[in-house]
């Protein structure tokens, strides 16, 4: 583990948390979501497949939580940054390693669902080239990033729309 510097210079180690460590992240998804979000966030930290955690002078600062849902797919769940470290560029050191990682394991797109009116977590995802998944646009399978069959496994609300990034081949819009 190599720390890397957010972007106020800040050296952060991006880590993942084992089964036994995942309920130090618990904090941080309080201090990120609200209602229903944090509900599922807590129980979907307990049974997601890959967490990684930023962690700041040895501070747990920020969380992703990750799934594949298939060999092609990747789902960034939730990303959370704690208060206190809030656009320090932490949110992004996340979604870039969730991205390095997604890509080294063959992935072909990677998914991620944001609250509508969530300015800050929406231009991240567009920074990082995620572009709006129309609920009736094309499969990705057939060059699109349609997510036909897959939005149940996502389990995205009212009020969320989906982003979708081609890690593999070109996207044609």
């Amino acid at each position: 583990m190599i720390p890397t510097p957010s972007a106020d210079g800040t050296n952060v180690s991006v880590v993942t948390l084992g089964t036994g460590d995942r309920e130090l992240a618990v904090p941080i998804l309080r201090e990120g979501f609200e209602g229903i979000y944090r509900w599922h966030a807590k129980r979907t930290l307990r049974t997601v497949s890959v967490v990684r955690a930023a962690l700041v002078g040895g501070e747990l600062a920020g969380v992703s939580l990750l799934e594949r849902l298939g060999p092609e797919v990747g789902y960034v769940y939730y990303l959370a940054v704690g208060a206190r470290h809030r656009r320090t560029g932490i949110g992004g050191l996340l979604l870039d390693d969730a991205l390095e990682r997604f890509r080294s394991e063959g992935v072909v797109v990677v998914y991620g669902a944001v609250e509508e009116e969530n300015r800050s977590s929406r231009r991240l995802f567009e920074s990082r080239r995620f572009r709006l998944v129309d609920r009736n646009e094309t499969s990705y399978r057939l060059g699109g990033l349609g997510a036909q069959g897959l939005r149940t496994r996502m389990w995205i609300v009212h009020g969320e729309v989906l982003y979708g990034l081609r890690l593999i081949g070109s996207d044609p819009r």
